[in-house]
């Protein structure tokens, strides 16, 4: 469905302005659910909000497939908006706990990297045929996605949870969403993680969801959309796949790499010929699919079981709250002056980061030396 939703809307007669609101709507209804459905997850059930995601899912999907105006897209935006803060966090959280259940919480990147190469191949798989089915009837990616969502639900309810994960029920849950943002902001590793994951995340995800207004940009032809999203989204997968092996080198060094690679495609893809562009792509999803199977699992080893999901949901939180301004200023850009223009907006606040992520490590590694809080290089 997402192969081609970009596409689906603007045939159905909104700007890239719109666009973006509804992604700003998103990023609003994350906002204010994000923190609350990941402390729940730790407090009350990862396995049961996980099904929630995919019931929602559905409902967002069977809206989206009957509508063709702006509220109700912005309805089912909600919808799916609310699907994604259920599985925010609960998924690597339930992941995490099961291995460390079983002693090999080691093996974390491991096998996130192995789900989300299996995932990226099912999910590309999904495109190539949602590509083919929109050139058919735009419509029908949507249809099948609902049924997809309610199988996902039905797969949820077989976890098995694992029993240590929730808090001992001493901490009432506001006071365990507060006590869990004060460790997040006073924490000098996780604050440095979160800066660069979000100024990492931002255009990484730009390139992700509006690649098709580039491609479309380069009469790059419509039924071989599917394709193309399979083949970035493959290397990213192939990227997690082999994340693991870099677990031995300097922390630091896949980060500098990936965002001044980040940097170099943004310009490319901005400032380059389509072959240019379209190689860049393909160069940063298996680079940043890498560092940031690496990040989460750095994230999970400083972060303690029962309030796992709440912390990844405060990044998420967080987060939203940065991306809203960017997103709607990159929207506006990518109108006026082209979506090209767009992500040379994107690379430009990247090296206005860069002094601010050189001084930022230096100075997390100097007060983790000092304190002795982790093992950090």
């Amino acid at each position: 469905m997402f192969t081609i939703n970009v596409v689906f809307f603007r045939e159905n007669g909104l700007s890239v302005s719109q666009i973006t609101i509804l992604d700003v709507l998103w990023a609003l209804a994350a906002f204010a659910l994000e923190v609350p459905t990941g402390a729940l997850a730790d407090r009350w059930s990862r396995k049961y909000m996980l099904v929630l995601s995919s019931l929602f899912a559905a409902f967002g999907l069977s809206v989206y497939a009957i509508s063709s105006t702006f509220w109700p897209f912005a309805l089912a935006t909600m919808l799916m908006a609310m699907r994604n803060t259920f599985s925010s966090g609960t998924s690597n959280a339930l992941l995490y706990d099961s291995l460390k259940g079983m002693g090999k919480e080691s093996n974390f990147e491991k096998i996130l990297g192995r789900a989300k190469f299996l995932g990226t191949i099912s999910v590309s798989l999904a495109g190539i045929l949602g590509a083919y089915l929109a050139s058919v009837n735009i419509r029908l990616p949507f249809v099948f996605s609902i049924f997809s969502s309610s199988l996902a639900a039905l797969i949820a309810l077989t976890f098995q949870e694992p029993k240590f994960h929730t808090s001992t029920g001493e901490v009432k849950y506001f006071d365990h969403i507060k006590q869990s943002v004060k460790y997040f902001l006073t924490h000098p590793l996780l604050r440095f993680l979160f800066i660069y994951l979000i100024a990492m995340d931002m255009p990484f995800s730009y390139l992700d969801e509006y690649d098709q207004l580039y491609l479309t940009f380069i009469n790059f032809p419509l039924a071989y959309f599917g394709i193309w999203i399979a083949l970035r989204r493959g290397l990213g997968a192939i990227g997690g796949l082999f994340a693991e092996k870099f677990k031995t080198e300097p922390r630091n060094t896949p980060k500098i790499t990936a965002l001044l690679t980040m940097i170099a495609c943004l310009l490319a893809v901005s400032l380059g010929n389509r072959y240019a562009g379209l190689l860049s792509f393909l160069i940063i999803f298996p680079i940043w699919g890498l560092v940031e199977v690496l990040i989460l699992g750095e994230l999970h080893s400083h972060v303690e079981s029962y309030r796992r999901a709440t912390i990844e949901s405060l990044i998420v939180f967080f987060g939203v709250i940065i991306d809203m301004p960017i997103r709607l200023s990159f929207g506006y850009v990518s109108d006026a002056l082209g979506i090209k223009t767009g992500y040379l907006f994107m690379a430009v606040l990247l090296i206005l980061y860069l002094p601010y992520f050189f001084w930022g490590k230096r100075r997390t590694l100097g007060k983790l030396n000092v304190s002795g809080l982790d093992n950090y290089r």
